[in-house]
């Protein structure tokens, strides 16, 4: 019981601190509706209008649909810079403010401490993927019916392990080796170069394919635009998804003895309270 009410307190803490700059998540929101235009308008031009090339990219991508296929990576990906920029540089906020020595001698676990934060960065996520569908069905005119939503929806639920893990991994590094700026912005520059965000994988050298794949993110696009733009459903799917919960699984599960054994560290050390 007494668990649960501290994991309360740090979704409530991280919480109040979204309200207090909610310029922020507006800001997140235009970027995740305006920021893919720049990326249609490309690919749009660089077709010209030509058969070929739409043909060349459905066989790629699987869908002829450009809007929508960039506009739903774009929406991950944002989901992946939220978790980084928020929850993943958490820790490292704690330290420079002097209250992670009082958050580590306190009896809170060490997964309300990783993940307690990232709990309350999920209403921004959901925002953002609503703008992303208002904005493909009234502006582009793209079909999600009920049955697409609830598939998108499912994977995005199923995906919350896995991008919660790869948050509390990089919260760890970064308060490890006490720099966010440098280990959040290479994080998200790899997940937008590796994970297909704006293009296929097929335009990828081969030899990359098994390191883009290795990273759940990109497992949670493909089944999402599969989902969405393919109607698939989860038994089409079952494959990747039971993949996505077990790397949610993994990830979760690292983090957590990441960050006890990087405590372990910088106490014995006496770094705990450096930054």
């Amino acid at each position: 019981m007494r668990e649960l009410v501290a994991f309360g307190g740090m979704v409530r803490k991280e919480w109040q601190v979204l309200m207090r700059y909610w310029p922020d998540t507006f800001l997140v929101l235009a970027e995740a509706v305006l920021m893919p235009l720049a990326y249609w308008a490309q690919a749009e031009g660089f077709e010209g209008n030509d058969a070929a090339a739409r043909s060349a990219f459905a066989d790629r991508s699987g869908t002829d649909e450009i809007a929508a296929f960039i506009y739903l990576g774009w929406a991950v990906f944002m989901w992946v810079s939220t978790m980084i920029w928020g929850p993943g540089a958490s820790l490292r906020q704690e330290r420079m403010q002097g209250s992670l020595e009082t958050l580590v001698i306190s009896p809170v676990s060490r997964f309300t401490l990783l993940y307690g934060p990232a709990v309350a960065h999920l209403m921004p996520t959901a925002l953002v993927f609503a703008a992303v569908a208002a904005m493909l069905r009234l502006v582009f005119g793209v079909d999600i019916g009920p049955a697409e939503a609830v598939g998108g929806i499912a994977v995005l639920v199923i995906s919350i392990p896995a991008i919660m893990g790869l948050s509390a991994l990089v919260s760890v590094i970064v308060m490890r080796f006490r720099d966010s700026n440098g280990i959040n912005a290479a994080a998200r520059g790899l997940v937008g170069i590796l994970c297909g965000v704006t293009y296929p994988l097929a335009v990828l050298p081969g030899w990359i394919h098994p390191v883009s794949w290795s990273i759940p993110v990109t497992s949670v696009i493909d089944s999402l635009r599969a989902a969405v733009l393919e109607g698939r459903g989860a038994s089409d799917l079952a494959g990747q998804l039971v993949l996505l919960g077990l790397a949610g699984a993994a990830t979760g599960a690292l983090g957590i003895w990441a960050l006890g054994a990087s405590l372990r560290t910088l106490a014995r050390s006496g770094r705990l309270g450096q930054y």
